[in-house]
């Protein structure tokens, strides 16, 4: 049974990281959507990476959700490898947001009408807002899974400030 013993992290913030996380991750997912309803078709963004790093980076939330419930040193486990498995999705995001920031959506539109015009540059808009709320939360969702990780390290058995004695984090001075 001692193998089983170990420091319970505090639940209540991995319920608010985990809650954080997948917020983050919908706002991905949203704005991944938002930019393949609007974009200009380009090769880059036929790849829908957003939408699928967005659903990446869902996952340590869901799993802080259930580590907090259930004391599963296995599932803390889990919730560490997601969450730098998310890191790469993080990634992969924010070089996708940065070189589609303006990407595809420069043409010349001085032979169209005026509402269409009007309408390509709101378009435009959109799509560029949704690129820096991705960019935005995926910078926030870094530092949200980094923070699951480090508290998840912390709460195993194998850890240095682990203490196998009372199950406990020691006390260092």
């Amino acid at each position: 049974m001692d193998r089983y013993r170990y420091f319970i992290f505090n639940q209540r913030t991995m319920v608010v990281l985990g809650l954080f996380q997948i917020a983050l991750s919908a706002v991905c997912v949203g704005g991944g959507f938002i930019e393949s309803l609007f974009r200009a078709e380009s090769q880059l963004s036929k790849t829908r990476a957003p939408v699928w790093a967005g659903m990446v980076m869902g996952v340590p939330g869901v799993l802080a959700l259930y580590s907090s419930q259930r004391k599963n040193p296995v599932l803390v486990n889990v919730l560490i490898v997601a969450s730098l498995t998310s890191c790469v999705a993080i990634l992969v995001l924010i070089v996708y947001s940065s070189l589609t920031l303006s990407y595809g959506e420069e043409e010349e539109l001085s032979s169209f009408p005026v509402h269409v015009i009007h309408t390509k540059f709101v378009l435009h808009k959109v799509v560029k807002g949704a690129n820096v709320a991705m960019l935005a939360a995926s910078a926030c969702s870094a530092v949200v899974v980094l923070v699951m990780a480090y508290l998840g390290c912390r709460s195993l058995p194998r850890c240095s400030c682990y203490d196998s004695v009372t199950g406990m984090v020691s006390e260092e001075p």
